[in-house]
């Protein structure tokens, strides 16, 4: 979590992608995470690093409707098991 005077976030990063979302509270291991926030002002520091900051429109797109062609079939497997119903359930998942 990182606290600034404008307030907390806590940054997500993926284990392989160079991206990073944010969320308000520090998620708990193995519960659903809690509601993703836009990035905050000083996040453009990721962006410089090489970072691709996702926005709360991209992580709550319907997994239905994302493009999951370039998953692996184990990938896939997992997804067919979790359900995940977002991107955002999809990309910061407790299952790997």
């Amino acid at each position: 979590m990182i606290t600034t005077p404008s307030g907390s976030s806590t940054v997500l990063c993926h284990e392989v992608l160079p991206v990073v979302a944010f969320v308000a509270s520090s998620p708990q291991a193995g519960a659903p995470l809690p509601d993703f926030t836009p990035p905050p002002a000083w996040a453009t520091a990721f962006e410089t690093g090489g970072f691709r900051l996702l926005d709360v429109d991209e992580l709550g797109m319907p997994l239905a409707s994302a493009d999951t062609s370039e998953l692996a079939e184990e990938e896939l497997e997992q997804v067919g098991y979790w359900r995940p119903s977002t991107v955002g359930e999809l990309m910061f998942n407790w299952w790997d």
